[in-house]
């Protein structure tokens, strides 16, 4: 008996899903409420419904994300941003992993307005979410950093631009497909978690990039692997082109769970899946045994500030309290630049911001501009890499809270060790799948429950001890099958870096103590 599709298959495939703009607008305009099954297609548009307090999805207010395609804001961009985050969105801003905006208490009256303003400075929400090309990771100091390998900015839009005016072809996969395209000396962009990602390296005079797929978190977590292969920047975009025709034709589309491109490389096997690829090229890629240096996840930042390869302009990183932004904020980030006559910002993958464009004489001053609304350029630990996810304050999948209880538990670390300033980069995810990454961090806190005294109540699964560096070197977080109730993981990780502290005797990093510490 053959498979039948799901609902939701069979949905997708009756209508290009891009056309629930059209829904929309019958709602906003017209009054005529969309229907429940219509609603599940609201995140082409980058929409997922709020969550009430039974846990329930509320169809008056949705989370919006909008598609930044190189991560970056200009100033009008920027201003239209805080209009948005203020009138439409309660002052609720974030900043997420993959370095796009998300707003909440979004609702669908408010969206004529909304894509209005949004089209008037070039951007969209259009494909920043649903099951196609998501929007493309990259480094934020493409095209600015003096340092960098290659600026691939033009390649970003290229591949983005391409999937954009070719929608019927494209805005129906099994799922996501999540791309990274990098030039940046320090590897910020974790190609190592990517579907398909292209990562710069220097030989001889030759600029030249490295191709790895299959990388990804949640439940089937996997480091990617190495394509084996060698990748010229004039082909980028066809190889991005050709593992997404590949998945589309041939992912899972009758289970879900296995439906990433991970899954379809573990089916096929690594040589077959490559042998796909260049039969869609037409041509053979370059083999490439040795996979470049990489530069460890410890290493990657762009905090403080940096001198710019634009002549007489530097750019300089600041660290937010794990992503969040509140919507009067938004609005003094661009009254600070449009003070300094700065081009604008750009989001990290690790959801903090740089600001660019800036006149190398009044940086230190802008610098400290932000710095005094509460964004600094020099970060303690905890602020520069505590990282969150959405949790159970909006997303269905939400088991805990995260958000308010990451600012929390940064204070009170940055109270408890106000001079630690080893690395060590702290995930709090509010559910399994994984949103902020606590799989590949040092400490990831997974929301769960437990039981006190007979009462379930919030809880963390702790995960010790993941790493990025290379398709080698990089490390799964270890579970520990701890839970520590929410309440108390302030004291467990007080005790985690006090025990580093009095028995480590110097011969390790807090990093390397990690990997082996028994809890």
């Amino acid at each position: 008996m053959e498979k039948e599709l799901s609902k939701l298959e069979q949905l997708k495939a009756s209508r290009n899903p891009l056309r629930v703009i059209d829904d929309i607008y019958k709602e906003a305009l017209e009054g005529i409420p969309l229907s429940d099954d219509y609603i599940g297609l609201l995140k082409w548009y980058g929409m997922y419904p709020h969550i009430n307090s039974e846990n329930k999805e509320d169809k008056k207010y949705f989370m919006k994300r909008i598609k930044l395609v190189d991560a970056s804001l200009n100033l009008e961009q920027l201003k239209v941003m805080a209009k948005i985050g203020k009138e439409y969105a309660q002052g609720l801003v974030d900043f997420t992993v993959r370095e796009n905006v998300q707003f909440h208490f979004i609702q669908i009256k408010d969206l004529p307005t909304i894509f209005e303003l949004l089209k008037s400075v070039g951007l969209t929400s259009r494909m920043a979410s649903g099951d196609g090309p998501r929007p493309i990771v990259t480094c934020p100091v493409s095209g600015v950093d003096a340092n960098e390998i290659f600026d691939v900015t033009k390649i970003v839009k290229e591949i983005d631009t391409y999937f954009d005016t070719h929608e019927d072809e494209f805005c129906n996969f099994p799922r996501k497909y999540k791309i990274s395209v990098s030039g940046c000396a320090c590897h910020c962009c974790g190609h190592e978690v990517q579907d398909i990602a292209f990562t710069a390296f220097k030989r001889d005079d030759e600029v030249i990039f490295d191709l790895t797929l299959a990388g990804g978190l949640a439940k089937s977590k996997q480091i990617a692997y190495r394509a084996n292969r060698y990748v010229k920047q004039e082909q980028i975009k066809d190889v991005a082109i050709a593992v997404a025709e590949i998945f589309r034709d041939n992912g899972n589309r009758y289970n879900r769970n296995k439906a990433r491109v991970r899954h379809l490389v573990n089916e096929w096997g690594l040589e077959k899946f490559v042998d796909a690829i260049e039969d869609k090229l037409g041509y053979k890629l370059e083999v490439g045994e040795v996979e470049p240096k990489i530069t460890p996840i410890e290493k990657r930042n762009h905090f403080g500030i940096n001198k710019s390869k634009v002549e007489g302009e530097s750019f300089i990183g600041f660290a937010t309290t794990a992503g969040r932004i509140p919507g009067e904020d938004f609005e003094k980030f661009a009254q600070i630049i449009e003070k300094y006559d700065a081009k604008g910002i750009r989001l990290t993958t690790t959801q903090n911001f740089i600001v660019y464009g800036v006149k190398d004489e009044v940086a230190e001053d802008l610098a400290n501009d932000f710095d005094e609304l509460g964004y600094p350029y020099k970060p303690n630990t905890f602020r520069a890499r505590t990282q969150s996810c959405t949790g159970i304050e909006f997303c269905k999948f939400g088991i805990t809270e995260t958000k308010a209880y990451a600012n929390r538990l940064i204070k009170h670390l940055e109270t408890k060790f106000p001079n630690f300033n080893e690395y060590v980069m702290i995930s709090i995810s509010g559910c399994g799948n994984s949103c902020s990454h606590p799989q590949v961090s040092d400490i990831g806190l997974v929301g769960c429950k437990t039981r006190v005294d007979g009462q379930r109540v919030d809880a963390y699964d702790i995960q010790l001890g993941g790493h990025l560096e290379g398709t080698i070197k990089s490390q799964i977080a270890r579970s520990t099958k701890v839970k520590v109730p929410a309440d108390e993981i302030p004291s467990f990780l007080e005790k985690l870096i006090t025990g580093y502290q009095e028995n480590n005797l110097g011969t390790n990093s807090f990093k390397q103590y990690l990997t082996k510490v028994e809890i």
